[in-house]
């Protein structure tokens, strides 16, 4: 009988951290449309999908500049950023580059989890209700965690160290054996050290998401 799971194995994820020290790669830019999902145009590129780009000195369309957009599809001279409404912005005018966001990747994890949080309860009973009467607010991402093998010069948690004492946001990616990219930004909130007899020494990251988690499939 033919297996109907469509399970996953989690062997082969890859786990990434930005590296925010590193000087972005930039390509000129050409165009940008006013869409649910900007489309951001080229002479040409090698983007690919998953790339978080940044976006500096465009005219026009100045709301871009400063944003983090996540590359969710593309074609030989255009991406499609996945987190990027543009739709009310102003109409792009000319010039500007997209700089290509850096990543530093770990082979030391070997379990993550996670990605678990939970929107508040609002209570909207009034005294004329006959029952509790509750709304959502916004959804909560949570955070994530990922077991390591604990290696002091390993560049992922040497950035990862970085990141916590400047308590500054970072990207982070997952790319899963099935090519589905997990995309996210947080907050580094503690990095373990353990050991043990008979054992290896292990750590444990600690990150606070930030915003929403993006899933896209890559090539």
């Amino acid at each position: 009988m033919a297996t109907k799971s469509r399970a996953v194995s989690s062997q082969g994820t890859h786990f990434y951290i930005e590296a925010a020290s590193a000087t972005p790669v930039t390509t000129v830019i050409t165009g940008i449309s006013k869409a649910a999902k900007a489309v951001v145009t080229f002479a040409s590129h090698t983007y690919v999908v998953g790339d978080v780009l940044s976006f500096a000195a465009i005219v026009g369309m100045t709301e871009m500049n400063g944003l983090d957009g996540i590359v969710g599809a593309k074609t030989a001279t255009t991406v499609t950023l996945e987190n990027i409404d543009s739709t009310l912005f102003t109409t792009y005018g000319s010039a500007g580059t997209a700089g290509l966001v850096q990543f530093i990747e770990t082979c030391q994890h070997k379990s993550y989890s996670g990605f678990d949080g939970q929107a508040s309860e609002i209570d909207s009973t009034t005294l004329c209700s006959t029952a509790k009467e509750k709304n959502l607010g916004l959804q909560d991402f949570g955070g994530m965690s990922a077991d390591l093998h604990y290696v002091e010069d390993d560049a992922f948690q040497v950035e990862a160290k970085v990141a916590k004492r400047e308590a500054l946001p970072r990207w982070f990616k997952l790319v899963k054996k099935n090519k589905y990219i997990k995309i996210f930004e947080g907050y580094v909130r503690s990095l373990s050290d353990s050991g043990a007899v008979d054992g290896t020494n292990a750590g444990t990251l600690a990150v606070t998401i930030t915003g929403e988690v993006y899933e896209v499939l890559g090539a």
